[in-house]
C-alpha cells in the first residue's frame, strides 16, 4: 500500500514538474543543483582522487608502473581544470557541465589505462561502476542532461572498443543498457522527491514576506527589494513611484462595529490592491491600515490617477464588508529609499489633515 502511494505521489510531482513553465522549471532546475552540488562536487574529487588507487592494481597486471603510471595521474589535470572552472564560474549550468567532464575525465584515465593493460578483462566492472558516477551527478542535472549523457557513455563504450577490443565488449553493452535506463528513471524519482522540498520551501518563503490577514507582503519584504537604501536593480533613468495610503477613521471602525468588521475591511483592501497593481509592482502592508505601494515603470502623475481612480472605486465600492474611504500620499522615487518614504508619509499626512478621501502628491 505504501509503495502505491508513493508512486502516485510521485506522479503527482512529475505532473507538476510537466505543467511548469520554461522559467518556472529553469529556477527549479537551478534550486535543485544549488541545493545538492556541494555533496556532488566533493563525490566527484574524492572519486577522482581514489581512482590514483588503482595504480597498484595496474602494477599487478603489467608487472611494472610505467605503461599507466601517466594515465592514471592524468586525472589531476581533471581536477585541476574542474576547481579553476567551478571557482572562477558558479553558474548552475557551468557547474552542471563541469561535473560531467569530471566524470567523463575518470572514464578517459580508464580507457586510456586499460588500452595499455595486458588484461583488460576486467573493464566491464570498472564500466558498471561507472553508473555510480552518473547517478551522483543526477542529483544536480535535469532529466534532458541524464538522458544525453547516457547515449555519450554508451558511444563512448562503442568508439574506445575499436582499439580495446574489449574481450566481453557484448556483455557490457548488455547490462550498460539497463543501466542507463535505470538512472534515467531513478532521476526523475529523485527530481520529483526534491520538487516537494521545492514547493515546500517556496510556501515558507512566501510565508514569510506574506501578511497572514490582507494575502499582500508584509515589511519583511522591504529588506529584499531594498538595498544600501535603494531600490534594487533600479537605475536614475528608471520611473518608480511610491504611494502610501490608510482607511480613513479605522479607530472609528472599529470600535464602531468591531475588530471583525476592520479585519475584513483590511482584506478586502488588500485584495483590491493586489488585483488593480501591475505585476511589477510592490503591495506592502506596512503596519495596521496603513499600506505601501512601489509602483515601477510608473510616473509619478501616473501614479496619481492611478490611485485617484483606486479612491474613487473603494469609495463606491457596493461589495465592500462596510463602507469606508482611504486617504493616499504619492510621491516620485529618488534614488533615495528613506527620503521617499519620508516625503509620502508627509503627503499622507497632509491628506489626512485636510480632509481626507483624497489624494496628496509631493
Amino acid at each position: 500500500m505504501r509503495i502505491i502511494d508513493g508512486v502516485r505521489t510521485i506522479a503527482s510531482l512529475l505532473k507538476d514538474l510537466f505543467s511548469m513553465s520554461a522559467d518556472e522549471k529553469k529556477d527549479f532546475y537551478r534550486s535543485k543543483c544549488l541545493y545538492y552540488q556541494g555533496i556532488v562536487e566533493l563525490s566527484l574529487v574524492v572519486a577522482s582522487l581514489t581512482t590514483l588507487c588503482f595504480i597498484y592494481s595496474d602494477y599487478m597486471i603489467n608487472g611494472s608502473l610505467f605503461p599507466t603510471i601517466i594515465p592514471r595521474l592524468s586525472i589531476l589535470l581533471f581536477i585541476a581544470a574542474f576547481f579553476i572552472v567551478t571557482h572562477f564560474c558558479s553558474n548552475p549550468r557551468t557547474m552542471i557541465i563541469m561535473d560531467y567532464f569530471l566524470g567523463h575525465g575518470m572514464c578517459i584515465t580508464a580507457i586510456w589505462t586499460a588500452y595499455l593493460l595486458v588484461d583488460n578483462s576486467n573493464s566491464a566492472t570498472g564500466i558498471i561502476i561507472v553508473n555510480l558516477i552518473w547517478m551522483v551527478i543526477a542529483y544536480v542535472a535535469t532529466n534532458r542532461d541524464t538522458v544525453i549523457n547516457g547515449i555519450i557513455y554508451i558511444a563512448e563504450i562503442y568508439i574506445t572498443n575499436l582499439f580495446v577490443h574489449y574481450s566481453n565488449y557484448e556483455q557490457i553493452l548488455a547490462l550498460e543498457i539497463p543501466c542507463i535506463a535505470g538512472i534515467v528513471l531513478v532521476n526523475y524519482v529523485m527530481t520529483a522527491f526534491y520538487l516537494d522540498h521545492y514547493r515546500m520551501s517556496q510556501k515558507l518563503e512566501k510565508a514569510l514576506v506574506t501578511d497572514p490577514l490582507t494575502q499582500v507582503y508584509n515589511r519583511h519584504l522591504l529588506e529584499r527589494i531594498i538595498c544600501n537604501n535603494r531600490i534594487r536593480n533600479s537605475t536614475p533613468d528608471d520611473q518608480i513611484a511610491m504611494a502610501m495610503l490608510d482607511i480613513d477613521d479605522f479607530k472609528k471602525i472599529n470600535d464602531e462595529n468591531g475588530h471583525y468588521t476592520g479585519d475584513l475591511a483590511l482584506m478586502y483592501l488588500g485584495k483590491k490592491l493586489a488585483s488593480e497593481t501591475h505585476a511589477d509592482d510592490y503591495v506592502i502592508r506596512y503596519g495596521g491600515e496603513e499600506f505601501v505601494i512601489i509602483l515601477r515603470n510608473c510616473a509619478v502623475t501616473d501614479a496619481c490617477a492611478r490611485m485617484q481612480q483606486f479612491r474613487t472605486d473603494i469609495e463606491s465600492a457596493d461589495d465592500a464588508p462596510i463602507h469606508f474611504t482611504i486617504s493616499v500620499g504619492v510621491t516620485a522615487y529618488n534614488g533615495n529609499y528613506l527620503q521617499t518614504l519620508q516625503r509620502v508619509d508627509q503627503a499622507l499626512y497632509k491628506a489626512k489633515n485636510t480632509g481626507k478621501n483624497k489624494v496628496i502628491v509631493i
